[in-house]
């Protein structure tokens, strides 16, 4: 959960994000439907679709949301369970926040009581991460195998509706180009 990832800051993915149109706020009830799914099916008290710019996690769609973060809009990087995915590029659950050394002391556990984090990637057209599609939950939990393939599988339809939302000029934007900019999980 640290600024330090060095993926943050990775112009392209920055240009793609401002491309896409998700550097903007604005409503995006085209996302905003799933993450009321996700926070249905998974049983979670908060649900959010989240673009991890270079300094700040802005949210793009959210349910659940304490009154102070659904006003804010978004959170300081530093805040961000989503930057775990930068490097990793796939699904990250932490069951238990207060016992997993990166997050205890995050204020989303310390003052807003979060206590378990799944998240699966938003893949852009080029293959960046932009993000996350996310559940939080009040309590520590186990999620099972199905609740996993079941976020994999919102987080790739959540990427598609970016795609098919994007400005006229990008929207006819190609898939991945098939460099790999996998990397190391940050933390």
């Amino acid at each position: 959960m640290s600024a330090t990832c060095p993926e943050l800051d990775q112009p392209g993915r920055l240009n793609e994000i401002a491309e896409l149109g998700l550097d903007r706020e604005q409503s995006r009830p085209w996302l905003s439907d799933l993450v009321e799914v996700v926070a249905v099916e998974l049983e979670a008290e908060i649900a959010l679709a989240t673009i991890l710019l270079d300094r700040a996690q802005a949210f793009a769609a959210g349910h659940g949301l304490p009154g102070w973060l659904t006003e804010a809009g978004g959170t300081p990087i530093e805040w961000s369970f989503c930057t775990a995915m930068l490097g990793q590029r796939s699904i990250c659950v932490i069951n238990d926040l207060t016992a997993d050394p990166a997050g205890q002391d995050n204020p989303l556990v310390t003052v807003a009581g979060v206590r378990a984090y799944i998240g699966a990637p938003l893949m852009s057209p080029r293959g960046y991460v932009l993000g996350g599609l996310c559940a939080l939950g009040l309590r520590p939990r186990q999620f099972t195998t199905d609740q996993v393939v079941f976020l994999q599988n919102m987080a790739a339809e959540a990427s598609r509706r970016i795609r098919d939302n994007a400005p006229a000029n990008v929207a006819g934007t190609s898939a991945h180009d098939g460099k790999s900019r996998a990397g190391q999980a940050c933390s």
